[in-house]
C-alpha cells in the first residue's frame, strides 16, 4: 500500500454497507475476529499496512460485503479476510480502524457526504470554524446551550461566528455555512435538513456529519482534528460499535486526574499543576495558546525547532498563528555560521533576542532532540534569558518537552529556578508504554508558569480535549514502574548504538550515530532512541534507509516493525520488538521536502530506531550484519 496518501475530499461507500454491516457486526467484534492492529491500545501501525480513509473505506466496504457472501462466521477467517483491507492512517490520533468502521456506519446511517468522529464534544462544530480551509462565515444553531464558556463565547462572536441558541434552522444561504449543534444524537437524514453540518454528541466525543463536502473541506476538518485533539477514542468507538451491535459494551477501568497528579509528584516533587490531554498535541495546543494569552495582548515571538516534530510545527505556524497573535520563529537546530562553526539551536534563540527590543516571547524546544538527540546548554540558554529580562523587564518562558527522556527532572535544575518552565510533553510513548494517546503538562510554582497552566485548564475545557479516565489507567501504570523501565530501556540502547558502531567501524566505515552519552544518561536524560546515518552505498530503494528496514523486516520479522513512535511496549507476556523507520515516509510529521532533504548525509536519510524493554538487541544486531556484509564489502 501506499504509505504517502493524499485525503480525498469525496468518500464513497455502496448502498447495501449498512445492511451488510449490520449483519456481520456481531462476528467483527467477536472474541478473535479483529487483527492484532486493530486493539483499542494500539496507537502507531505499521507504514506498510496504511494508505488513507479512503482507500481503507473502500476496501472495507468490499470485505464486509465478501463477509457476507461467503458467509464467513469462524473468527480466524473474518481476522484474515479483515486483516487485508490494511488500515487508514499510521497514527491513532488521526484516526484508528475502529473509529473509522465507526464514521462509516454512522455515514452511511445518516446520509452524510463525510462523518468526522472527535474525541471531544465541542471540536466537531469548533473545526469548521477553526479550518484554515474555511472561505465563508460561520453561524451556529443549537438545539440547547452549547457546552463552552463565556470567554469562549464572547471570542467566536467577536471573529465574526453568530451564535443561535434553541432557534430554528433558517432557510440555508450560499453565503455563509451552517452548522447545527444537537444536544443528542442525530438520527435523522443530513441530506434533508438545511445544515451544512450537524454536530451530534457520541459517548466519549461527537461526530461532524458533512452535508457537502465541496463546502466544507474534509482536509481543514481533519488538521484541526489531528493537531488540536484526536479522533474519537478507539475504545469509545468500540462501544459505539457494540451498542449498534446490540452486545454490552466491553467494560473500561478508570482512573482520576488527581491519583495521576500524585503520581507525577512521586517522579517529579516540585511539579505544583498538572494537567492531562486526550493526546500530546492537545496539551501543546492548549499550553501554546495559553502562552501566547498570558503573554499578550500583543504578539508574541515563538520560537522552535524548524526540523522538530512537524506536527509541532503544523500546528504553529499553520494554525495558531493564523489569529496574529502568535509570530512563528522556526529556527535550525545545528548549522555552522561563515566561519565554519557549530552553532546550536541555543546560539540562535540567543541571536534572535536582540531584535525582540524588549517585546515578548516564548520558547518551545525538545530535549533531546529528536532525531539527532542533542541535549541544549540550558546554563547559556538562561543566561541571555535573564539577561534581556534584566534589560527590557520581561521573561521569556520556555516550554520543553521531554517525552524522549520522560524522567529528565528539569524543574530539580539550578537553571530553572525562578523561571517560567512548563513542561509539556506526550504521554503516548514512555508514560503509557504506547497504549494510549496523551498528553501531559506540568509546572513547578513560578507565577508566570502557573498562569499558563490556570489558562491551557480553561481552554483545555472549552475544546474538551482532557483525557478520558480510560486514559489515565495507562498512564497511572507506566508511571508506575517508568523509573526501572528506563533503566533497562537505556542500558540496552546504549548496548545497540556500541555494536552499531563496532560493526560499521569493523568494515572500515565510520558512522553518524546520534546516542545520548552516558554523563547525560546521569543527568536524568535516559532514553531508548538511537539515530544514525548508514554510509553511503547503492540501492535499488528510495533510499538506503528504505532498504535496510526492508531487510530487518524480512530477515527479523519477529523483533522489528516498521512503526512510527516509541517508547513501546508489547505487554500480556508478549516478546518486546524495536520500531525501525524512515522518518521521512511518516505523514504525521509533515516537514516540508527542504527540510526532509537537508536532513540527508551522503544523500541517505536518518535511520532511527526504538528501543523497548525487554529487548533482543543480539538479535537485532546480528540481522544488521548480515546487511552491512551485503552493502559493505
Amino acid at each position: 500500500m501506499a504509505t504517502s496518501p493524499a485525503a480525498s475530499e469525496t468518500l464513497h461507500i455502496s448502498p447495501d454497507f449498512a445492511s451488510n454491516l449490520a449483519r456481520v457486526l456481531p462476528r467483527l467484534l467477536a472474541p478473535g475476529a479483529l487483527p492484532e492492529d486493530w486493539d483499542p491500545r494500539a496507537t502507531t501501525y505499521d507504514l506498510t499496512r496504511f494508505d488513507s480513509d479512503v482507500g481503507f473505506a473502500a476496501r472495507l466496504n468490499e470485505a464486509i460485503a465478501d463477509i457476507v457472501t461467503r458467509d464467513l462466521q469462524e473468527p480466524s477467517q473474518i481476522r484474515e479476510r479483515l486483516t487485508a483491507v490494511g488500515l487508514p492512517f499510521d497514527y491513532a490520533r488521526l484516526g484508528q480502524p475502529l473509529s473509522t468502521l465507526f464514521e462509516l456506519s454512522t455515514q452511511a446511517r445518516t446520509n452524510a457526504a463525510r462523518c468526522f468522529s472527535f474525541a471531544s464534544v465541542t471540536k466537531s462544530w469548533l473545526a469548521v470554524i477553526e479550518s484554515p480551509s474555511r472561505t465563508l462565515p460561520v453561524r451556529v444553531y443549537a438545539s440547547g446551550a452549547l457546552p463552552i464558556s463565556d470567554e469562549a463565547r464572547r471570542a467566536l462572536v467577536a471573529s465574526g461566528v453568530t451564535i443561535h441558541e434553541r432557534e430554528p434552522l433558517p432557510p440555508p444561504s450560499a453565503d455563509v455555512l451552517t452548522v447545527l449543534v444537537t444536544d443528542a444524537p442525530f438520527l435523522g437524514d443530513v441530506q434533508a435538513t438545511h445544515a451544512d453540518a450537524i454536530s451530534a454528541p457520541v459517548p466519549g466525543g461527537s461526530v461532524l456529519l458533512v452535508r457537502d463536502p465541496t463546502r466544507i473541506a474534509p482536509h481543514g476538518i481533519q488538521l484541526i482534528r489531528k493537531r488540536t485533539v484526536s479522533a474519537l477514542l478507539a475504545a469509545d468507538a468500540r462501544a459505539a460499535l457494540e451498542h449498534e451491535a446490540h452486545r454490552s459494551p466491553s467494560a473500561l477501568a478508570a482512573e482520576t486526574p488527581e491519583a495521576c497528579a500524585e503520581r507525577l509528584r512521586a517522579l517529579f516533587p516540585e511539579v505544583t499543576q498538572s494537567l492531562f490531554f486526550c493526546t500530546g498535541l492537545a496539551a501543546e495546543a492548549a499550553v501554546f495558546s495559553a502562552a501566547v494569552d498570558v503573554l499578550g495582548p500583543e504578539p508574541v515571538s515563538f520560537f522552535y525547532a524548524q526540523n522538530g516534530y512537524g506536527g509541532t510545527g503544523q500546528l504553529i505556524a499553520d494554525l495558531l498563528a493564523r489569529g496574529g497573535k502568535l509570530r512563528p520563529r522556526p529556527l535550525v537546530v545545528l548549522g555552522h555560521d561563515d566561519q565554519g562553526r557549530a552553532v546550536t539551536l541555543v546560539d540562535r534563540v540567543l541571536g534572535e533576542l536582540a531584535s525582540l527590543a524588549g517585546a515578548p516571547a516564548c520558547l518551545f524546544l525538545e530535549t533531546p532532540t529528536n532525531p539527532e538527540l542533542q541535549a541544549h546548554d540550558f546554563s547559556k540558554l538562561m543566561a541571555g534569558l535573564r539577561a534581556y529580562a534584566e534589560q527590557h523587564g520581561r521573561k521569556v518562558p520556555v516550554i520543553v518537552d521531554t517525552t524522549l527522556a520522560p524522567l529528565y527532572p528539569i524543574f530539580a535544575k539550578e537553571f530553572a529556578a525562578n523561571w517560567p518552565f512548563v513542561l509539556v510533553k506526550s504521554g503516548s510513548k514512555y508514560f503509557t508504554k504506547g497504549k494510549t494517546t496523551l498528553g501531559v503538562a506540568a509546572c513547578a510554582s513560578d507565577p508566570t508558569a502557573r498562569a499558563i497552566l490556570d489558562r491551557a485548564r480553561a481552554l483545555g475545557r472549552d475544546a474538551d480535549s482532557f483525557a478520558r479516565p480510560h486514559q489515565l489507567v495507562e498512564l497511572y501504570a507506566g508511571l508506575s514502574d517508568l523509573v526501572p523501565r528506563m533503566a533497562a530501556i537505556s542500558a540496552h540502547t546504549r548496548r545497540l548504538a556500541d555494536g552499531l558502531r563496532r560493526a560499521l567501524r569493523a568494515r572500515g566505515h565510520d558512522v553518524t550515530l546520534y546516542a545520548v552519552s552516558d554523563a547525560d544518561v546521569e543527568a536524568g536524560m535516559a532514553t531508548g532512541m538511537v539515530s544514525f546515518y548508514l554510509p553511503p552505498a547503492p540501492t535499488t530503494h528510495a533510499d538506503l534507509v528504505d532498504e535496510f528496514v526492508a531487510h530487518l523486516l524480512e530477515h527479523a520479522p519477529t523483533l522489528v516493525k516498521n512503526r512510527v513512535s516509541y517508547g513501546q511496549s508489547t505487554g500480556d507476556g508478549a516478546p518486546d520488538v524495536f520500531y525501525v523507520i524512515n522518518p521521512e515516509e511518516s505523514t504525521q510529521g509533515a516537514l516540508s521536502a527542504a527540510v526532509k532533504n537537508a536532513q540527508k548525509r551522503g544523500n541517505v536519510q536518518i535511520c532511527r530506531i526504538s528501543v523497548p524493554e525487554h529487548a533482543d538487541v543480539d538479535g537485532l544486531l546480528a540481522a544488521a550484519e548480515r546487511f552491512f556484509a551485503l552493502k559493505y564489502r
